[in-house]
């Protein structure tokens, strides 16, 4: 209920120019709420999309761009980049961006959707160095080089556990990260599946399928290595 002031001109007994009190009511409707609640929203969205990308990066990376559109540092000289997608934030109900991770020997394109508790990759492709997967794992106690091919379907990190996809490496060394001689490593295939328990990713020898390791991704985002019998002396433990 708002009220107003109105002049309105004398007649009969009322003074000229005088003042009258009246009531406007204005009729809250529905519409009126969402189209209020969708405004307020968009304006909450634009100022949060401008902040830094600084903000949501640990004090130990470097990140430049916004939190819409962004680029952040990873070990070994790797970066990933993102952009959000509304659009597909809207359809996978989630926070949606289009990600890219470029470093030596890498050009690995996909889509990250972000949900409380929960990070999924999907569709990633590319080429890329092996020393991504120490730069991304910080738990495998192992550096590998050599050359590597991606086509993942869809992969958890956290939360639910998914996996589809995979990957191919040529050959290469293996050395233990916290130092020490390099084993030399066939090349490998990767495979992802998941359970109820983990996302699992088997390492085998590319052509023979002989499991060397299985790596975990429990859903709390943790890693879990265990080498095979037949990665024994294949898989540097350390």
């Amino acid at each position: 209920m708002l009220r107003t002031w109105k002049i309105r001109d004398g007649d009969g007994d009322r003074s000229g120019g005088a003042f009258q009190f009246e009531r406007l009511a204005v009729r809250v409707t529905r519409w009126r709420v969402i189209l209020a609640g969708v405004a307020v929203g968009a304006f909450a969205l634009s100022l949060v999309a401008t902040l830094p990308a600084e903000v949501i990066m640990p004090d130990d990376r470097d990140a430049v761009g916004t939190v819409w559109n962004g680029e952040a540092s990873l070990p070994m000289g790797f970066a990933a980049g993102w952009s959000v997608q509304p659009l597909q934030s809207i359809a996978r109900v989630g926070l949606a961006s289009r990600i890219s991770v470029l470093g030596p020997d890498t050009a690995i394109d996909g889509q990250a959707v972000l949900r409380p508790g929960q990070v999924r990759l999907n569709d990633l492709d590319g080429v890329g160095s092996a020393r991504l997967l120490s730069a991304v794992a910080a738990d495998l106690p192992f550096v590998c080089d050599g050359d590597m091919r991606v086509a993942v379907g869809e992969l958890a990190l956290k939360g639910s556990p998914a996996g589809e996809g995979g990957f191919r490496t040529g050959p290469g060394n293996c050395q233990p990260r916290a130092g020490g001689a390099a084993t030399p490593v066939p090349a490998l295939a990767g495979s992802l599946t998941a359970d109820a328990a983990a996302t699992t990713l088997t390492l085998t020898r590319d052509g023979s399928g002989e499991a060397l390791a299985r790596v975990r991704i429990t859903p709390a985002g943790e890693t879990e290595l265990a080498v095979e019998p037949a990665g024994m002396g294949v898989i540097p433990l350390g």
